[in-house]
């Protein structure tokens, strides 16, 4: 099951929104990515859904990261326009512990590759770094942030002797 149906789809339901109709048996070998992909054109929510929250997780069932929002408009199933975002990055085991916090007044994210990307200002934390800037991207999969102006890097630890 996609990462999708499991989570945007229950929230979506929960606060009202139209959704189309979801077999509870998996389609055809043949059939399955037509199927989905037009399932998938029908998923989204014009009016903006407050207090946007979600949640992913490994396949161990570890939480992976969560994503909050102010205000999150869902256009259709590839794309989550977000505002007052709020990544929260976890171990991913079971610790449960918060990695990193990646903050921005607004951005885009996408759901099926797990790429979140914005071009205003953006800041992430971590327990031995802070990293701010502009015009930025975050893959998950990858765990790599690019950003694009104004970056700023700021170590809380110390880095010893690597200049030399």
């Amino acid at each position: 099951m996609n990462l999708l149906r499991l989570i945007v789809c229950p929230l979506l339901l929960a606060l009202g929104c139209a959704l189309p109709a979801v077999r509870a048996a998996e389609p055809a070998a043949g059939k399955k990515p037509a199927r989905e992909a037009k399932r998938l054109e029908q998923i989204r929510a014009s009016a903006p859904i407050k207090n946007f929250r979600l949640p992913t997780f490994t396949v161990q069932g570890y939480r992976e990261f969560m994503l909050r929002a102010g205000e999150a408009i869902i256009p259709d199933a590839y794309r989550i326009e977000v505002k007052e975002m709020e990544l929260t990055l976890f171990t991913r085991t079971a610790a449960d512990e918060i990695d990193a916090m990646l903050a921005a007044p607004s951005a885009t994210f996408f759901p099926k590759v797990q790429i979140v990307s914005g071009d205003d200002t953006m800041r992430l934390e971590r327990s031995d770094l802070s990293v701010s800037g502009a015009g930025w991207t975050y893959d998950h999969k990858t765990r790599k942030l690019i950003i694009t102006r104004d970056a700023r890097v700021t170590f809380h630890a110390p880095i010893g002797d690597i200049i030399k």
